[in-house]
């Protein structure tokens, strides 16, 4: 047998989380095509605009056959990079005024990630992340780089308020004692999977902690336009970066690296495109960009995002509709979870809800909240597990609340099929019991 690295044999450890996910992805619910499939609302894509984004796409397309080259490098196009700076000093609002220079675009968020993991580390050091977070961090920072996620438990402090920032710092010292050298902490700013932003103390806590340490800061920023209101929270606290702090009072700014992507404020998973922002540390930059030929995105991405941020009037309009259907789509389901009974975290930004289905497990293990979530699958509905997010509390879920109404509804209904049926079981079981 030819031989095979043991870095790539890693990756292919068997993980139960992953087979559920194989499932579901490879039938999917299309109302015309496959209407027997799996109706996705575990996965983090917003399906709201994807007509608007479509339409704008195909309209302002109009390639050349300088689109069909490799363009001016891996770095990216520097018409978009420009683009996206003026876009960046709009949104984020930086403290120090964000260049082309400061940009360098990638094929996805994932793959920033990962170039920053593989330039930032040498394999076997770590990266700290909180509990619950992004179930995509996990190969982001490891499958390649071979760098360590290492998970910081909260217990019952809320993981985005000040108080969350002491358990980095003990994570940190007991990764330190375990001779695990870390070298950042990455954060998903808003938080997924629980649907809502830090607050300005803990972004500064961590700033002021990364300082201290002497380690970088990834912050992923890529929900910088999907905040709404709601009856749950009517005025949202606005979006606010990093970047947006005098950061030479809190840190060496070299340390500081932010992402954002065309994924999620523009409903274009798939498209596969995104940027790391790092305006103060050249020697970074240089290092990203020698990697960044690896993940180097398209031209055709680089043009559709670029017409995009160009395109002032098609933006006026967009965002706030895309933030009004946000807050329909978010209202009928919560409507739907208080009547069904279903305690969840209330969400005030990203595309999903953090809920509580604790109740509906036969025990309180992994093993009865995969399957739940096999059951669901079965019956045609697909909610993420909360141990893909390494969740510190068995049965929580995220659901996917961005989706058509007719295939959110569809969804809804049948995940209440499976939960009515589980719960009839467990009364039974517990009547059998006491007699």
């Amino acid at each position: 047998m030819s031989y095979i690295s043991k870095r790539a044999l890693d990756n292919l450890t068997p993980n139960k989380l992953h087979e559920i996910r194989s499932h579901c992805f490879h039938n999917q619910y299309d109302a015309q095509n496959n209407p027997d499939g799996i109706v996705a609302l575990a996965v983090a894509e917003n399906k709201l605009m994807r007509e608007e984004i479509v339409s704008h796409i195909n309209k302002n397309m109009n390639i050349n056959p300088w689109h069909l080259t490799y363009g001016q490098g891996p770095q990216g196009d520097p018409a978009l990079r420009k683009a996206l700076a003026s876009f960046v000093q709009e949104v984020f609002k930086p403290s120090t005024e964000i260049t082309d220079s400061h940009i360098c675009i990638c094929n996805g968020a994932g793959s920033a990630v990962d170039n920053l993991s593989f330039c930032m580390g040498e394999p076997g050091d770590g990266i700290l992340v909180g509990r619950p977070l992004y179930v995509g961090f996990f190969p982001d920072i490891e499958a390649r780089a071979k760098i360590k996620p290492v998970l910081v438990p909260f217990g019952d402090v809320n993981p985005t308020s000040a108080a969350a920032v002491l358990a980095y710092e003990e994570a940190f010292h007991r990764s330190n004692a375990a001779g695990v050298t870390i070298r950042a902490i990455l954060i998903s700013s808003p938080h997924n999977p629980l649907g809502r932003p830090y607050s300005n103390e803990f972004l500064i806590g961590m700033l002021k902690l990364c300082s201290k340490l002497n380690i970088h800061l990834i912050s992923d920023e890529v929900y910088a336009k999907s905040h709404f209101p709601s009856k749950d929270v009517p005025e949202p606290p606005p979006f606010v970066s990093v970047l947006s702090f005098p950061l030479e009072r809190y840190i060496d700014p070299s340390l500081v690296h932010v992402i954002y992507a065309m994924s999620k404020d523009f409903c274009a998973n798939g498209t596969r495109i995104d940027a790391l922002i790092s305006p103060f540390n050249v020697q970074l930059m240089r290092s990203f960009r020698a990697v960044a030929s690896f993940t180097r995105a398209s031209q055709l991405a680089e043009h559709s995002w670029l017409n995009l941020l160009t395109d002032k009037p098609f933006l006026e309009t967009y965002f706030p509709l895309f933030q009004a259907r946000m807050t329909n789509a978010y209202e009928f389901t919560t409507s739907f979870l208080r009547e069904k009974n279903i305690p969840y975290n209330p969400a005030s930004v990203t595309s999903f809800i953090w809920i509580d289905l604790s109740r509906y497990l036969r025990e309180d293990s992994l093993d009865a909240e995969l399957e739940l979530n096999w059951r669901m699958a079965r019956e045609g509905v697909w909610l993420a597990m909360g141990a893909s997010f390494a969740s510190e509390r068995n049965g929580n879920f995220r659901l996917t609340f961005a989706t058509p109404w007719e295939e959110l509804k569809l969804g809804l209904e049948r995940l209440m099929k499976v939960l009515n049926e589980v719960e009839q079981e467990i009364n039974q079981q517990m009547h059998f019991r006491r007699y």
